[in-house]
């Protein structure tokens, strides 16, 4: 009994000798209590809201020497892109005009032309599509004096020129022609990598039914940045 009582109080002891040592101290938090699983609510299940618009291609665009000026503004909404355009004619005090395209994918650049001569402006649009492809093409109007437009657009690949083509299109315009230019894959190459080790460029006039081919050419991929194999 007595070796009983004296563990007892031997216990004790020590209880309280080891509460003395945490003077000062804040106590442990209790730990908190499970959380019961709960299932997803009304709002989890909603769909995600609408996407964020990406940042607007904003430009003023003039013809040289021609009195004309196209004042572009888009707005893009995941894949899809409008593009406003507000057209000013060389003729003073004529009311503005307003043009609108709706694309895939977003707005590259933009050229006030004269490809044809005439005097009076083409507005090319360069277009491309989201993804590691980037896809280009060309589309926009030709104008008459008195502003009145017609569509026009970039013809598609025929089938030699679309061997080895897989995008990552770039346009351009020299002097009175505009210039395309995409490096060229083999079968087994990735998107990230053309091996072929050339880039085709071909070479468009616009005539009075609209663009056209002019010729087309093979240039080296020797490590000359894209872009400037459009001005070789």
């Amino acid at each position: 009994m007595r070796a009983t009582g004296r563990l007892a109080l031997l216990l004790v002891a020590t209880a309280i000798l080891a509460g003395c040592g945490d003077t000062g101290r804040e106590p442990a938090p209790p730990a908190p209590a499970a959380t019961p699983d709960i299932p997803p609510t009304a709002i989890d299940a909603q769909a995600p809201g609408p996407p964020v618009p990406d940042t607007p291609f904003i430009r003023s665009l003039r013809l040289s020497g021609s009195g004309w000026q196209f004042d572009l503004d888009t707005a893009t909404v995941g894949d899809a892109t409008r593009i406003d355009v507000l057209v000013r004619t060389a003729t003073v005090g004529a009311a503005p005009q307003r043009l609108r395209l709706d694309v895939e994918g977003g707005l590259a650049e933009a050229f006030a032309t004269d490809l044809d001569g005439d005097a009076v402006p083409e507005l090319l649009l360069w277009t491309r599509s989201s993804g590691s492809s980037a896809e280009g093409e060309v589309r926009g109007w030709r104008f008459d004096a008195a502003g009145s437009a017609t569509a026009i657009q970039v013809p598609p690949l025929d089938d030699e020129a679309s061997i080895g083509w897989r995008g990552r299109d770039q346009f351009g315009v020299q002097g009175d022609v505009l210039v395309r230019s995409f490096p060229l894959y083999r079968e087994d190459d990735d998107n990230a990598s053309p091996s072929a080790g050339f880039a085709r460029v071909i070479r468009y006039r616009l005539d009075a039914e609209g663009l056209a081919v002019a010729d087309t050419t093979l240039e080296p991929m020797d490590g000359t940045p894209q872009a400037d194999v459009l001005a070789r």
